[in-house]
């Protein structure tokens, strides 16, 4: 049996909170926002409890990564990877040529195969968070691309 099951989702409630709870700057909500395309949840089989979440979106007017995540306690096994992986084979099947994300971990996606781009010349696709209340310092993300 795998350790997780991956499958598409409309609640926005769950995905929103544990992305909020990573310290993405995320609002709770129960309605998804318009930008967002697709959303996905990783569960565990036995119990059915979120263990990551991914979305594809659509920012100005560029395809993104929106938001992806792994609960705290399961982060480094591999499951943001699978993750990312969902929305780049979606967005493969969509025609979708290239992706772009706002990284508060930037090595995380340099070491996936993602370039670091100019902040001032790339879409507009997210803002400076002010700073990271569950990492307790100022975040500086970086505006990365993803060739499919």
């Amino acid at each position: 049996m795998k350790d997780y099951i991956i499958e598409e989702t409309n609640d926005f409630l769950a995905l929103s909170t544990l992305f909020n709870e990573s310290g993405m700057g995320v609002k709770i909500e129960e309605r998804k926002p318009e930008r967002v395309i697709k959303m996905w949840r990783m569960n565990n089989p036995e119990t059915g409890e979120l263990m990551a979440a991914s979305t594809l979106e659509i920012r100005d007017g560029v395809y993104s990564l929106g938001d992806i995540a792994v609960r705290a306690d399961l982060q480094c096994k591999g499951f943001g990877k699978i993750m990312q992986k969902v929305v780049f084979d979606e967005a493969r099947k969509l025609g979708i040529k290239e992706l772009w994300a706002c990284a508060k971990e930037p090595e995380y996606y340099l070491h996936s195969g993602w370039q670091k781009m100019v902040w001032e010349e790339s879409p507009c696709i997210a803002v400076y968070c002010s700073s990271c209340g569950k990492r307790g310092n100022l975040c500086h993300p970086e505006i990365m691309k993803y060739t499919l």
